[in-house]
């Protein structure tokens, strides 16, 4: 008999709802995919065409929760996507994981991200049981230094040359929390 897959978890927030991925999220997310400032620092180029957001979408929704999960970022008033968080590059057997974020440009300097990104960790951290979060962020990439420092993540090394985006090569740096860590400052962590 084959297995029935996990539910994906829906993550509340006082003003989000973390949602699995549906179809008709690819109008908010191709708003942010084709934006040039909010793919500055994304590991693709912005998209060009339609199907690449369908496609990526798609990859949202059929995820494999052992290796990566992504959900929807939305109001929770409306339902309407703002952006995604996920965790990729999994090894749940070891516990570690690597998150990322991106959010439309209409939402920035709302604490979004910071919201979003803290129902993340608190999932990963006390429902998962992952002890290790690492998130690789451009150098030049001030809001997400900020934000990541923010949320007590703390600086382990630039990677040179890490990332390749079309034809160019970028650097990382190498950012990491431990469950062990202290919690981020503002508490959102520990609310459920």
């Amino acid at each position: 008999m084959a297995k029935q897959p996990l539910s994906h978890p829906i993550l509340m927030t006082p003003r989000l709802r973390l949602r699995q991925f549906r179809e008709d999220d690819v109008e908010a997310m191709h708003g942010c995919f084709t934006n040039v400032e909010s793919m500055r620092y994304w590991n693709t180029p912005p998209y060009t065409k339609r199907i690449e957001t369908e496609r990526a979408v798609r990859r949202f929704i059929d995820c494999t929760p052992s290796y990566y999960r992504f959900w929807a970022v939305a109001d929770k008033t409306t339902d309407r996507c703002l952006g995604l968080v996920n965790y990729h590059d999994g090894h749940i057997r070891n516990k570690r994981v690597a998150i990322g974020y991106i959010v439309d440009p209409a939402h920035w300097r709302q604490g979004v991200a910071t919201e979003a990104v803290s129902a993340m960790i608190r999932f990963c951290f006390q429902d998962l049981g992952l002890h290790r979060l690492q998130a690789f962020i451009h150098p030049n990439n001030a809001p997400s230094l900020k934000l990541i420092e923010k949320l007590r993540f703390r600086r382990e090394g630039l990677l040179r040359e890490n990332l390749r985006v079309s034809d160019e090569w970028r650097d990382d740096l190498l950012y990491a929390r431990l469950s062990t860590d202290r919690p981020a400052e503002d508490g959102s962590e520990g609310r459920r």
